[in-house]
């Protein structure tokens, strides 16, 4: 009943306002919980956006009837996505793993409406249909390219980097020397979480964002980890994504000695 209060008070859709509740916590980042839930009402209300999604995601279930398509975020999670863009106004945003491509798609959504910045993305060539060997989904289905659910135009501002992320994160980083935002989607073991992190962290500026998906001990609670090392104030989000903001003065951490 709040909610659907709230959502008439605010004029928001029931699932933006929804969001809202959801939130909350988001104060300890210094980001208000009511401009994400508009950003995301704002998102909601793209039917482009999402009837692109749609149709891609039913063409790559009939190209993969056996194996469906799958590995991307959930609404919840990319309206995260989204809004932080909204929000920060990012000039150059990393990300490293791509898959479908719901991440890049949720990210290049909101440098579009802000018609500013840039995202670079870093994923292995794909050969074949690509997911876990685990997994009962496949991420790259037949016929379909790495970032699939990437509509053709929000491609403008983004940049994808074909390679392995130990090699072609550190040289990007140092290529592009300061970074406002970063997500690590690639693979989620601890070695490689922390990888990603130390690599970033000196180039993102203060203020700036680092996130990780999978946060949780079924993957990885590597990002938790660093975050309190450096004293980073950080939220996970519905028990998956990691969001933390980078201080003007975080802690050393043993990496540093």
């Amino acid at each position: 009943m709040a909610v659907e209060q709230a959502a008439r008070t605010l004029g928001l859709p029931i699932r933006a306002a929804r969001f809202l509740a959801q939130v909350s916590t988001f104060r300890v980042l210094g980001l208000s919980p009511v401009w994400l839930a508009l950003y995301t009402a704002e998102l909601h209300l793209d039917r482009r956006f999402w009837g692109y999604l749609q149709s891609q995601i039913r063409a790559a279930q009939a190209a993969s009837p056996n194996r469906p398509p799958g590995g991307w975020l959930s609404f919840a999670a990319g309206s995260v996505l989204y809004t932080l863009m909204r929000l920060e106004k990012p000039q150059t945003v990393i990300e490293t793993g791509v898959g479908p491509g719901a991440s890049s798609a949720f990210i290049l959504d909101g440098l579009r409406r802000n018609l500013t910045g840039t995202l670079y993305s870093i994923d292995l060539p794909v050969e074949g249909p690509t997911g876990p060997q685990s997994s009962k989904n496949v991420h790259v289905p037949p016929g379909f390219g790495t970032g699939w659910l990437v509509p053709p135009w929000l491609r403008g501002r983004w940049r994808l980097v074909m390679g392995d992320v130990r090699t072609e994160l550190p040289a990007l980083v140092a290529d592009l020397g300061t970074l406002d935002i970063f997500l690590h989607d690639s693979l989620h073991t601890d070695e490689q979480v922390r990888f990603g992190l130390t690599t970033v962290f000196g180039a993102i500026r203060p203020g700036g964002f680092i996130l990780a998906d999978d946060v949780n001990p079924r993957y990885s609670l590597a990002f938790v980890d660093f975050c309190r090392e450096l004293g980073l104030p950080f939220v996970v989000f519905r028990n998956r994504l990691g969001v933390a903001r980078k201080t003007d003065a975080p802690k050393k951490s043993g990496m540093d000695k």
